[in-house]
């Protein structure tokens, strides 16, 4: 190995070790920016549940409900990467939701077909977008 290849590689692995060790590095499950999910890839609003009970564990919106109102899903694998952002609650079927920090459990709307819709705001006076 020449002198030119033996420094690349020593610059290539410190480079890694920096970007691996670096904690910003890290995916991000959310960001959310007035109210619309940012960073997933799925750009679409965020809604929260007037009768849901904050840091209750658990959601009022199932059945036909959850179907307008989908909730937002997490996976176990997901749950460990929150970075304190988000927290989880486990709903009544057994799947994991994400909730905000203070534990209001987060929903798309069904009706939302495209990124920065927000037709699901206010309906019925109960549904309002993440703030």
């Amino acid at each position: 190995m020449n002198k030119f290849t033996k420094l690349f590689f020593k610059f290539f692995l410190s480079s890694m070790f920096v970007l691996i060790s670096n904690s910003s590095y890290a995916r991000d499950i959310a960001k959310i920016k007035d109210g619309v999910l940012i960073s997933n890839g799925n750009n679409m609003t965020l809604y929260t549940f007037d009768k849901d009970i904050e840091g209750s564990g658990k959601s009022e919106c199932n059945d036909q409900c959850a179907k307008n109102f989908p909730p937002f899903t997490a996976t176990e694998k997901e749950k460990s990467h929150g970075h304190g952002k988000f927290k989880t609650i486990t709903r009544s079927d057994g799947t994991l939701q994400w909730t905000t920090k203070s534990g209001k459990p987060l929903y798309f709307y069904a009706k939302d077909t495209k990124p920065g819709d927000r037709l699901g705001d206010n309906m019925n006076n109960v549904w309002k977008v993440v703030k």
